[in-house]
């Protein structure tokens, strides 16, 4: 990006929340400087789910926490498969959704998570991501989620451990 295009998105961003569209169909916000702003490591890590990127994932999650029940390598390795799949169906950026676990059948009824959405075909995975002190310590798939927004389109689901879904 040349110094025009910086002065120009910088100036942009004065006036309210600026989103940089690229070439790829990668979506950046940036802040009032014209930098992504990245306010938390939760912050972080739903910027690089969005953009399918394992690899940054791995340098921001902490070793010493498991996410769904693995250790991250373990769990980053499961994770860039369903990236790979999103990528092979289309996709080039996941959308972000809030919404909650809605099954009274498990302990996270009512906690807090996000429907990541293929932003070409719809495809979408469920997480809950728990955060403790601006950290994420967990992250899981959810198999009865509601998000804020009832009008979401939602197509085929994309799961990190197809063989342990429970229902």
């Amino acid at each position: 990006m040349d110094s025009e295009k910086k002065i120009l998105l910088k100036q942009l961003a004065e006036l309210g929340d600026v989103i940089l569209v690229q070439d790829n169909g990668k979506r950046i916000k940036l802040n009032d400087d014209a930098e992504i702003s990245l306010a938390s490591q939760f912050d972080a890590v739903l910027y690089f789910m969005q953009r399918l990127d394992s690899g940054m994932l791995k340098l921001i999650l902490e070793d010493y926490y498991t996410y769904q029940d693995y250790d991250k390598k373990t769990f980053l390795r499961k994770l860039s498969y369903v990236f790979d799949e999103f990528h092979d169906k289309g996709n080039t950026y996941l959308n972000i959704f809030e919404g909650k676990c809605n099954s009274s059948v498990c302990t996270n009824l009512n906690c807090k998570g996000f429907s990541f959405v293929g932003n070409k075909t719809n495809h979408y995975m469920d997480l809950i991501i728990e955060i403790k002190d601006d950290k994420v310590c967990d992250m899981y798939e959810c198999y009865d989620f509601q998000n804020e927004n009832d009008t979401i389109l939602k197509k085929g689901k994309i799961t990190i451990d197809s063989q342990d879904i429970p229902f």
